[in-house]
């Protein structure tokens, strides 16, 4: 009789196997939700609050949607003969990602700076860039309530 830990093996493999194409993606997201996770959790200590288990979950539950996510994009992609298609949309969600999730550890990596110093500043900066605040100093991208508001 076959055992059972040889098959679940052998599928785990040929899964992960299907998935190599997006092996450097899925290692830099990684990589990307634990620094998340480190910042906001020296964030926390900085301001002095406690460990939070609800607030660490939810870390794993986005970690493991994102993950679920692009391998089900790219395995549906791969299955419909797109896989260069499937490979872009993995690639754009992670750039999304790191835009969302990189704003998160900048707003974290400032809490804990000493204002005013340079890496304070430096991380203002990035801050600044990143959530692309510097957009709503142009009149084109103001909301039309706004422009009436500014101009009384």
């Amino acid at each position: 009789m076959i055992d059972i830990r040889s098959v679940l093996y052998a599928i785990a493999g040929a899964f992960l196997a299907l998935l190599s194409p997006i092996q450097d993606f899925m290692f830099a997201m990684l990589i990307l939700f634990v620094a998340n996770f480190f910042f906001g959790l020296l964030a926390d200590i900085k301001l002095g609050k406690d460990w939070s288990w609800r607030k660490a979950g939810m870390c794993l539950v986005y970690c493991f949607i994102f993950f679920a996510t692009a391998a089900s994009m790219f395995i549906i992609g791969h299955f419909m003969h797109s896989e260069e298609q499937a490979l872009a949309c993995v690639k754009y969600v992670c750039f999304i990602a790191i835009g969302v999730f990189g704003t998160n550890i900048l707003r974290n990596w400032r809490s804990f700076c000493t204002p005013g110093s340079s890496w304070y500043k430096l991380v203002s900066v990035l801050y600044y860039i990143l959530t692309i605040k510097f957009v709503e100093n142009f009149k084109f991208f103001k909301n039309p309530e706004q422009i009436k508001e500014e101009a009384k």
